[in-house]
């Protein structure tokens, strides 16, 4: 019996015993009685960490040992294979994209393409289901390199790698031996005709995509515009991917002036927007659930908008219980810090509330929450989710406020997920004078860095004597005084909880989780303090200007 507890829940997954350690064809299932390696481990996989207890085995290439970051394991009843350890040992090619999840093969002639959470691949461009409706898998041990990993049946069957499973050594054997006679070659080991449109050539011309913005059109549509230094005539393309969903729109032959970054969107069916380039095409990935229809036209020679509807409707997840404002996502790992109080030295020096500023009320929102853990990083081998990280600075932005005669209000004072919807309509319905929403930003690039503040065309002008963009900025410096943290901007972008706010609404957007030195430093107690202060004096300075309706 193989048991995994995920989220703290125990799953037991049933296991088949297979006695024979003989050349392996049909799906992979283990022995209870297997001599395996059975530790308990950390596995982190589709944004979670979960403790794994099954079988671990050692995997040998051409008869060479492969000490992979992530040993094969099994999921789902079917043993998961590292596959760039297997095919580079086997002389090919591999490739992984991360802004579409991508793994791309060159092996013995053939070209493979595979993506993460897809059961299908494409062999020399013909479209073959994964055996055993077992998906590709980014999993890693907390810390270590995230690897793709596949059930070894398609590295038998599909691919004609020879397989041999002994079940009894906890041992895996995968020999090429056997491909040159299974796999047909074709001339090339480009994709056909028919998939150009998901890797087009890079073309001559150069240029970059300097512009990527959106505009909510209503509450289920979206429209990208996205602007370029060069004519884009004749060099995108356009496409859908699968589980999950998402748009794909690439420029041949182009880079990214402004580098690779995720914006997130933050409405039901619509999380994110995310950049990204190989050096043959820039890519722009709309992340999406429950798409109802796309369109793409070129409006201009240097411009192409995407506008794309959504259903609104996603799928729930229950919410996990909510600890105590001042506990650590795992209350054992000690760091990160994640308290509800900033030091007295940062409580001083702030302009205390004058009698009129402490009847407004200050709505903060920290991002994200209960069963949405936000971005996900790791410090010292320990899973870091965005939720603690912006609940820990909300409550010290409060305590700083609170501290000198302001008043506040939040949104969630625990582990709880109110909706896009829900966190402005309390603000509304309390008559508040300013909203912030308190973020941390991730990026597929490890070197992106700094602070940005977000506000939305779309919010209220400035009715109440003050703009949201106005807002933004006095946050935004107050918060580079202390932090002196790279500068990023003030940005427009029409986030859910900015524009359905009726007072002055911004969202902060603190440093880059993925960065390792920006998440050690919100990680740090000091650093947050820090952050708190220069959130609470923007906050101030805007708040004297604004004149309640």
């Amino acid at each position: 019996m193989l048991r995994v507890i995920q989220n703290g829940r125990e799953k037991a997954v049933r296991s088949v015993c297979r006695t024979a350690a003989a050349v392996f064809a049909a799906a992979v299932t283990v022995c209870a009685s297997a001599a395996v390696n059975a530790a308990p481990m950390q596995i982190c996989y589709d944004g979670a960490t979960h403790w794994y207890t099954g079988e671990i085995y050692s995997l040998y290439v051409n008869g060479n040992e492969i000490n992979a970051p992530m040993e094969p394991i099994i999921f789902n009843d079917h043993a998961l294979v590292p596959v760039r350890e297997i095919f580079e040992e086997c002389g090919a090619q591999v490739a992984y994209t991360g802004e579409t999840q991508c793994v791309e093969i060159e092996y013995n002639g053939s070209y493979i393409r595979m993506y993460i959470n897809d059961n299908y691949a494409y062999i020399n461009g013909k479209k073959q289901e994964i055996p055993d409706n077992v998906v590709p898998k980014l999993i890693n041990k907390p810390g270590g390199d995230a690897k793709t990993m596949v059930p070894v049946r398609f590295i038998s069957e599909t691919v004609g790698m020879g397989v041999d499973f002994d079940a009894e050594h906890g041992r895996i054997d995968i020999t090429s031996d056997a491909a040159a006679q299974t796999t047909e070659a074709p001339a090339e080991t480009e994709p056909p005709a028919e998939e150009a449109s998901e890797t087009p050539a890079a073309e001559t011309g150069g240029g970059n995509v300097t512009g990527v913005v959106y505009n909510m059109l209503s509450d289920t549509q979206i429209k990208l515009t996205l602007t370029s230094d060069v004519s884009v005539s004749g060099r995108y393309s356009h496409f859908t991917l699968e589980d999950p969903e998402r748009v794909v729109i690439d420029f041949a032959g182009m880079g990214l002036s402004g580098g690779e970054q995720t914006i997130n969107v933050g409405v039901p069916g619509i999380s994110s927007i995310r950049t990204g380039t190989n050096g043959e095409r820039a890519r722009i990935v709309l992340d999406v659930e429950g798409l109802v229809d796309y369109s793409v036209a070129e409006t201009g020679g240097n411009t192409v908008e995407v506008t794309a509807q959504v259903s609104g409707q996603t799928a729930q997840t229950a919410p996990t219980e909510a600890p105590s404002a001042t506990e650590s996502p795992d209350a054992s790992q000690g760091d990160p810090i994640i308290s509800d109080t900033v030091s007295d030295a940062y409580k001083t020096g702030i302009v205390a509330a004058s009698e009129a500023d402490s009847q407004k009320i200050i709505m903060l929102d920290a991002g994200h929450g209960g069963s949405d853990p936000g971005a996900i990083g790791t410090l010292n081998g320990q899973t870091v989710n965005e939720k603690d990280l912006t609940l820990s600075i909300t409550y010290k932005v409060k305590d700083i406020l609170e501290s000198n005669g302001y008043k506040t209000s939040m949104t969630r004072t625990g582990d709880t997920l109110p909706s896009l919807t829900e966190r402005p309509a309390q603000a509304n319905a309390e008559g508040c004078a300013l909203f912030v929403s308190i973020h941390i930003n991730s990026a597929e690039a490890e070197s992106a860095h700094g602070t940005e503040v977000y506000w939305s065309e779309e919010n209220n002008g400035d009715a109440y004597g003050i703009t949201s963009e106005e807002f933004a900025a006095n946050v935004l410096d107050s918060m580079l005084n202390y932090m002196n943290s790279y500068d990023r901007g003030v940005k427009m972008a029409n986030w859910a909880v900015t524009r359905r706010s009726e007072m002055p609404a911004i969202l902060v957007e603190v440093g880059f989780i993925s960065n390792a030195e920006e998440l050690e430093a919100m990680c740090s107690d000091d650093y947050q303090n820090r952050v708190a202060k220069g959130i609470a004096e923007g906050i101030i300075e805007s708040l004297h200007k604004v004149e309640l309706p």
